[in-house]
């Protein structure tokens, strides 16, 4: 997502009488030290229907660990250790899970700006790889080492595979709640207004970003606590997100007419709303939700998704 901090900046009030708290505006500033660690609950649900029917219902959770590593006067690194869930959302018997236990711990490396903004993954490149060698393993799981099976998988998942196993994929699909823990970092926003703006959503695949009608306002501040509640809804362009569906159905090598056509009258729908709880000083959150629902009505099939993810302090 694109940072807005000049926007939201050149909207702010500014302090004050000199040593007044500003109760005008709350600025997002890390305020960490080397050796700082927070323990997080991470809890991510996955719910799908076709037409009324229920075809997906995943559930996952798992304890990560942030710690600041390195403090410079311009930048943080920070460790952030979990146990990988991934594996958790295929069904994969258990006779065979541990196969693939090699996957089940994951370290992520990153740095972030001196005011928390995140910067990127260090170590994007290895767990890229990760990615590709633990799809590869299910794949050929699931389709019970037959080669020819094994390959049309492969075949058909590759431009999902490349986008999971890029720097941008491996940041924004791997490892979204990275993005949600640092959104507000780096920003002042007004306490009194809500903010519209247009967001822009990287495109995994290259290619012009994926635009969104975008909102920001605070549902809460408490300015003794230094405490804040912002909460932010987002509906992605039409245009832009059929463009990029088409793109991923034409890496697939889906070439039907009949589904060029259907797509033409598509409707496909994806509203965001997050919410963020944090102590904004010292820059540490208490509990964040995310929420997209995906709506896809093609040739009269209509398809809806929910998915949920909830990082809670412990």
């Amino acid at each position: 997502m694109k940072k807005i901090a000049l926007l939201l900046a050149l909207t702010a009030v500014a302090t004050g009488l000199f040593c007044q708290v500003d109760t005008t505006s709350v600025s997002y500033v890390a305020y960490w030290s080397t050796g700082d660690s927070y323990d997080f609950r991470v809890h991510k649900t996955s719910m799908q229907w076709v037409g009324d029917s229920l075809t997906k219902n995943d559930i996952s959770e798992y304890t990560a660990n942030f710690e600041v590593v390195d403090s410079t006067d311009t930048s943080y690194t920070v460790v952030w250790t979990f146990s990988n869930e991934l594996i958790n959302t295929w069904d994969i018997p258990d006779e065979l899970l541990e196969e693939l236990s090699k996957y089940s711990v994951t370290e992520v490396v990153y740095t972030t700006t001196e005011l928390g903004e995140f910067n990127g993954i260090e170590n994007w490149k290895e767990l890229g790889e990760m990615m590709r060698s633990m799809f590869s393993d299910v794949f050929r799981v699931i389709s019970k080492d037959s080669g020819e099976e094994y390959e049309k998988l492969m075949q058909t998942a590759r431009p999902i595979i490349d986008m999971y196993s890029s720097k941008e994929g491996v940041e924004q699909m791997a490892f979204p709640e990275l993005m949600l823990f640092h959104f507000p970092f780096g920003a002042m926003i007004p306490v009194a207004d809500t903010i519209s703006y247009e967001d822009l959503f990287p495109n995994l695949l290259g290619g012009d970003p994926i635009r969104a009608d975008a909102k920001l306002w605070f549902e809460e501040v408490d300015f003794e606590e230094e405490r804040s509640v912002l909460v932010q809804e987002s509906k992605l362009n039409r245009d832009d997100t059929m463009a990029f569906l088409r793109s991923i159905f034409d890496r697939m090598g889906v070439e039907d007419a009949s589904l060029t056509e259907a797509l033409a009258m598509a409707v496909y729908e994806i509203n965001i709303s997050n919410r963020y709880d944090y102590y904004y000083y010292p820059g540490v959150p208490v509990n964040i939700e995310f929420k997209r629902n995906m709506t896809i009505d093609v040739a009269g099939q209509r398809t809806r998704r929910n998915d949920t993810i909830t990082i809670e302090l412990l």
